[in-house]
């Protein structure tokens, strides 16, 4: 096979990152845009020794499920690349992604219960990080082109908010008509959904900056619903964005947000989930799988600004929350006061020194909670937590890769696993969450 050759294929299955597998001759080539089952005519774009990638110049037999992408940058952009796909494909794909990533990185088969998926599907975003470009003097906002770091501007994108996208289109014009956009690297905007209050961070090379006022006074006039804005001076010249100096400009330092009947405080460092709505459903089913009595002690790592602790809490005799960033501790101790939860306690420390601080004390653990970042758990962090022995064991994960592979080792030492719920925090993205319910064996 050559390059620009081209060959009549059929969609077999699906690469973790949506691309499609199609074979030619038995060698494998990976096509994004195509659905299982799919027919099509396609060109080889590139060739390694052992398989090739394919780009669909026409579908000759369409799915039933495809459906017309809604952003007009969807082919472009490489961020929502399941559009083309209806509810019923999506689905199909992240739990096939998921029983794939436990087979090849665990040797596992697993049986997971179907995905949760919650409505709205579309504009479900609270925040958004959007790129600031400059070229041939106009000012280019979007998000990166796929493996490049080009920008894709757009004019709405039909995962944020009406909010955030009025903000982009603002900032796209405000930059250009103040003339400094070549001094900004980044916006970031938080919108929280259930109390409709808005963050911008403006990420800038360096403040205060001429026009600064003035865009300023602009901004906050027309959007109202903005109660903070704040700048970060960051100088680096790497993709670490939000390091640096960090300024208060008007308003809070945080927006507030409401979920499962608490309140939680949003600053511009701390994590919270993306999904307002499926955040309900993950955590609820977390604090289910958790099984929490007043007489249990639960240990909740990773645990950000406190959220599942502070609603665990509510359950609990006594919980210990361990978070690396000491911004997000911070604001988990504002919030567990602000919703009246005082059987909790935070440690700051990275969740292996968390975990031993936890063994050094002989705190025992009746339940863990562990939910952390994309590259799963340390060996030193689940060396400790097998040492700590909590009775069940729940684990909320971005990444079914780092999940599955955690997941082996744990229950290779004594535990086993009981439940996996994947839940659809992400729609129309290639990415699935997942809580897992692991139980130990006694004896």
């Amino acid at each position: 096979m050559q390059k620009n050759e081209t060959y009549q294929v059929i969609a077999e299955g699906y690469t973790a990152e949506g691309e499609a597998v199609v074979k030619i001759d038995g060698i494998v080539i990976f096509v994004p845009g195509l659905i299982i089952g799919e027919e099509a005519e396609i060109s080889i774009t590139a060739m390694k020794k052992h398989y090739g990638y394919g780009r669909v110049i026409k579908i000759t037999k369409p799915s039933e499920h495809r459906t017309e992408p809604r952003c007009s940058a969807a082919r472009l952009c490489g961020g929502c690349s399941l559009q083309f796909m209806d509810d019923e494909a999506q689905k199909f794909f992240k739990e096939d992604k998921l029983r794939s990533c436990f087979r090849q990185n665990a040797n596992m088969e697993i049986q997971n219960l179907p995905i949760i998926r919650m409505d709205p599907v579309w504009h479900y975003r609270n925040k958004v990080q959007i790129p600031v470009q400059v070229k041939k003097g106009e000012v280019q906002m979007g998000f990166y082109r796929n493996h490049s770091n080009d920008v894709v501007p757009y004019e709405t994108c039909m995962v944020q908010t009406q909010l955030s996208n009025d903000l982009t289109k603002f900032f796209t014009q405000a930059l250009k008509k103040y003339r400094c956009a070549g001094l900004f690297r980044h916006i970031l905007i938080k919108h929280a959904h259930h109390t409709g209050e808005a963050m911008v961070v403006m990420i800038v090379r360096q403040y205060p900056f001429e026009g600064a006022d003035e865009l300023q006074a602009e901004m906050l006039q027309k959007f109202p619903a903005v109660k903070s804005l704040e700048a970060i001076v960051n100088r680096r010249e790497d993709n670490v964005i939000l390091d640096g100096k960090e300024i208060l400009l008007a308003g809070r330092p945080y927006i507030e947000e409401e979920l499962l009947e608490c309140t939680f405080r949003i600053s511009a460092r701390s994590f919270y989930q993306i999904n307002p709505y499926a955040t309900e459903r993950l955590y609820s089913t977390a604090l289910e799988y958790a099984q929490l009595t007043d007489s249990d002690i639960l240990i909740d790592l990773y645990c950000g600004t406190g959220t599942m602790g502070i609603l665990g809490a509510k359950r609990a005799k006594k919980v210990y929350g361990i978070e690396i960033v000491a911004d997000a501790i911070k604001d988990a101790k504002i919030n567990a006061e602000a919703n009246d939860v005082h059987n909790i306690q935070f440690v700051n420390a990275d969740a292996g020194k968390g975990a031993q601080m936890i063994i050094a004390s002989k705190i025992r653990a009746d339940a863990m909670i562990v939910d952390p970042p994309r590259k799963g758990c340390s060996k030193d962090t689940l060396d400790a937590i097998m040492k700590i022995a909590p009775k069940r064991l729940v684990y909320v994960s971005c990444d079914p890769a780092t999940l599955a592979r955690d997941v082996k080792i744990l229950t290779d030492h004594e535990y086993q696993l009981e439940k996996i719920q994947p839940v659809d925090m992400f729609p129309q993205t290639v990415h699935v969450e997942t809580v897992v319910l692991m139980s130990r064996v006694e004896g």
